[in-house]
């Protein structure tokens, strides 16, 4: 089977589990996850076949589309999990993958770092560009730098309506490797925020304010009449995007005044170590880490929205992941 085959997004989705397996980025990959593929893969399939075909003939080609893709993805993933452990004992083999994965090598991103490129997501535009202009945000000042945010009441609980952006001056002579502006520009930081590790997540957010946990998060979600479709899964993410700067189309309606940013994230893999995601995807950390089991002490989960669909991802990933932080009131 050729992965060339699939459409560019099922790929995405194949790539992000695969590696996660490689890397472990969040946690063991279980066959189950292969449902979430394969909705990447018929999603996909459906939003690349309706650019070909006519509107009466589109239902029909893109029911065989994402057919095609999701047999291709499962059978993929379906084989890599019952001969990852194997292949993680052969250098070949894991060069093998690689190979399969990325024919013309590795270059994550590379496509995106000219910030015109991006389209609808800037650094450079200022962060009020993408409040929402109908919603009356609160405010508080962090007393340690004077950096004002606005804030949002949501189900009874204060949230900060944007990204923090804090030195981490308690760990300064590790912050260069701990938090950071997106490809380590420190002007990149004002409109979206740093990207913290989770360790120093726990301890950056203002005196009176914490880092949520996953316990927050779920009650945000329930507030704003998000639906669960699986333990991980939730509908309603539309609500919380900002009304500007997500690509694809992916821009909400930010009805509760949550302003979510599509901010990406700081990545290492063991091929790789950079950013990623800007423009299509925001991750803000969870105080929560996962039940005692192996490997959960390098993990703590995290909420994840994307430019491609409405779903929001309440899941684990490692903890020296670089993420934005939204800081609750006590």
């Amino acid at each position: 089977m050729s992965l060339k085959k699939l459409p560019l997004i099922a790929v995405s989705a194949l790539l992000a589990i695969a590696f996660t397996a490689c890397d472990n980025d969040s946690g063991s990959l279980d066959v189950n996850d292969v449902g979430l593929v394969e909705n990447a893969a018929g999603t996909t399939a459906k939003q690349t076949s309706t650019k070909s075909v006519d509107e009466q003939a589109g239902a029909a080609v893109v029911a065989n589309d994402s057919a095609t893709a999701s047999d291709v993805v499962r059978d993929t993933v379906v084989e890599f999990v019952d001969n990852y452990a194997a292949c993680m004992e052969s250098p070949a083999c894991v060069d093998s993958m690689l190979a399969i994965l990325f024919p013309n090598g590795i270059d994550i991103d590379t496509a995106r770092h000219d910030p015109d490129s991006v389209g609808v997501w800037h650094f450079y535009d200022p962060k009020e560009s993408h409040m929402n202009p109908n919603f009356a945000y609160g405010e508080m000042t962090d007393p340690r730098d004077g950096i004002v945010y606005k804030t949002t009441t949501i189900g009874g609980q204060v949230w900060m309506a944007e990204n923090l952006n804090y030195f981490d001056i308690e760990g300064a002579p590790s912050s260069i490797k701990n938090d950071w502006c997106y490809w380590d520009k420190p002007e990149n930081c004002g409109s979206a925020g740093r990207l913290y590790t989770w360790t120093v997540a726990k301890r950056v957010c203002p005196e009176g304010w914490r880092l949520p946990t996953k316990d927050d998060w779920q009650a945000l979600l329930t507030a704003v009449g998000a639906d669960t479709l699986n333990p991980i899964a939730w509908t309603g993410a539309n609500v919380l995007k900002s009304v500007n700067g997500w690509e694809n189309n992916g821009s909400g309606t930010d009805d509760f005044g949550f302003t979510a940013l599509p901010a990406g994230r700081k990545f290492s893999t063991r091929v790789q170590d950079g950013f990623t995601n800007h423009g299509c995807s925001a991750y803000m950390w969870s105080a929560t880490e996962p039940d005692i089991s192996a490997g959960a002490d390098t993990l703590a989960f995290s909420v994840e929205l994307n430019c491609s669909n409405e779903l929001v991802i309440v899941n684990t990933i490692k903890k020296y992941s670089g993420l934005s932080v939204r800081c609750v009131k006590n």
